[in-house]
């Protein structure tokens, strides 16, 4: 294929498998973040799921924490051999902690086999060991499972808002916000970690009271389609 071809198929190669930016037109860019093949697979991943969850309690409990302890085992003997399932390998450093936190740095974007296996994994362990919990906080937890696609799509939308509030006042500019890529961020801007998990609970505690009545507005409707958001 000559290679001006593959240059103009390259918005496809973006959409498909690698994030990047795409030509939409003379002034106008697309950053495209979450590629399809990965995700989509994660997707079909979770329906496939969905039969299991029609057992009866104790196979279902079972057949969770034994799927989810072997993709966990399989990622640290994976892992641990550097030998593949993500692009960068981990290594030693100079302290436990760092060594750990090398050993979890996979890559997420797009995701790579052993990210997948790091997160779901543990979170097929997660709902075995808590389908049984109840209380006020397994009822909130519960409520935002419910609507999981429509707190996705808000709380994007949300945070990107507070985030250019944020530059607003911190440093009195956000056309950089806007542009191609973020390498004009100014130096002034950011929080520190603290200040990130402040920020995170405040727009999980902000957006319950809408995945609230969204998820009873599901309870209330028949339709199928219903199911998706």
């Amino acid at each position: 294929m000559p290679r001006s071809s593959v240059r103009r198929a390259g918005w496809l190669w973006k959409l498909l498998h690698e994030p990047g930016l795409i030509e939409v037109g003379p002034h106008a860019r697309l950053f495209v973040l979450y590629v399809l093949v990965p995700w989509s697979g994660v997707m079909a991943a979770g329906y496939a799921l969905g039969p299991v969850f029609r057992l009866d309690p104790a196979r279902r409990r079972s057949f969770l924490l034994r799927t989810g302890a072997a993709i966990t085992v399989g990622f640290m003997v994976l892992r641990a051999s550097n030998l593949y399932g993500d692009p960068a390998a981990w290594s030693v450093q100079g302290s436990a902690l760092a060594t750990v936190l090398s050993f979890i740095d996979c890559e997420k974007y797009p995701p790579s086999l052993l990210y997948l296996m790091m997160t779901l994994g543990p979170a097929l362990i997660l709902l075995a060991l808590f389908e049984r919990a109840h209380g006020a906080l397994a009822g909130v937890v519960t409520t935002f499972g419910r609507v999981p696609f429509f707190f996705y799509v808000v709380h994007v939308a949300f945070i990107h808002a507070l985030a250019v509030g944020f530059a607003w006042i911190t440093v009195g500019d956000v056309g950089w916000m806007f542009g191609a890529s973020f390498s004009q961020k100014p130096a002034s801007y950011g929080l520190g970690l603290p200040g990130v998990y402040i920020v995170w609970l405040c727009v999980v505690v902000a957006l319950y009271p809408p995945c609230r009545a969204f998820a009873a507005l599901k309870r209330r409707r028949r339709e199928w389609w219903w199911s998706y958001l």
